[in-house]
């Protein structure tokens, strides 16, 4: 399955699957990855990602391995992958 992103606002991105808004992140490969894996989408099930009008895929991963990481900026470096940790924040659903 491959997800499409375009550009949304404030450097976050739109990711589509097929036509269908998944999620508006940052990080629009993991948060979308997240979602699917919520809707119960396997694991295993490979994912791409493309740019809005490029065939070019520019990720690849499982459902189940991008779920489990998000990117954070790094203190002396460029971004990192690191473990997804939801936010303390976050409201329960």
């Amino acid at each position: 399955m491959n997800l499409t992103i375009s550009p949304a606002e404030r450097g976050r991105y739109h990711a589509y699957l097929d036509g269908r808004l998944l999620t508006t992140s940052y990080t629009p490969f993991f948060a979308a990855a997240r979602v699917l894996q919520a809707e119960g989408v396997l694991p295993q099930e490979p994912l791409t990602m493309t740019h809005e009008g490029s065939d070019v895929v520019c990720l690849t991963s499982t459902v189940g391995e991008a779920a489990r990481l998000t990117v954070e900026d790094g203190k002396n470096s460029g971004p990192l992958l690191r473990p997804y940790r939801p936010s303390p924040y976050a409201r329960p659903e």
